[in-house]
């Protein structure tokens, strides 16, 4: 993955990608969806971005964000990351799920520094510098999972695990969004 990132500007938006660790389908499960859900929704409440779209994938997540002048998208993502990680891995060890374990130690390229690899290091942010853009990246997020190669869900509404319904049916997403529609 390309480790691109524009400078930071608190008054853009960003369109955010992170990958797992080898492009495994470690998020493929719901309640691992749930965890990096919930992960997002924490960033929101605890006030440190403006979430506006979402979507989970397989091996990858998508957002689009803003964040606070005081705390810059790079220590953003790396927190969601770190933490996420940690939930990652705390809930394959209540599972005692010794195979997923074994993959994510057995990635791990430092074991002074880490025991287990989720995340592929970095991540790739676009600043949304126009609403033509957002409008793409938007329909992007939403449309990923009925990609041929996914084919996760009929329709993009259908897929629970990003921010379809919220824009498409004007129906609550998982977790509560700024709305994107404002900015256009």
């Amino acid at each position: 993955m390309s480790n691109w990132r524009p400078d930071f500007d608190p008054t853009h938006l960003y369109f955010v990608t992170t990958t797992a660790v080898q492009r495994a389908y470690i998020f493929r499960r719901d309640v691992i969806k749930r965890i990096l859900v919930d992960g997002l929704y924490h960033l929101r409440v605890v006030d440190r971005t403006e979430l506006y779209a979402f979507v989970i994938m397989p091996n990858h997540v998508h957002f689009i964000v803003r964040c606070r002048e005081d705390d810059p998208l790079k220590d953003v993502v790396r927190d969601f990351k770190a933490n996420m990680a940690r939930l990652v891995v705390r809930q394959y060890q209540a599972e005692r799920n010794s195979r997923a374990l074994g993959f994510l130690a057995s990635a791990v390229t430092r074991p002074d520094k880490q025991r287990f690899k989720v995340w592929e290091d970095g991540y790739n942010a676009k600043d949304v510098f126009s609403p033509g853009f957002l409008l793409q990246k938007m329909e992007y997020i939403h449309h990923n999972p009925l990609q041929p190669h996914w084919q996760l869900a009929e329709c993009a509404e259908d897929y629970v695990w990003s921010s379809a319904r919220f824009y498409l049916l004007d129906e609550p997403a998982l977790i509560p969004l700024s709305d994107a529609r404002e900015l256009l």
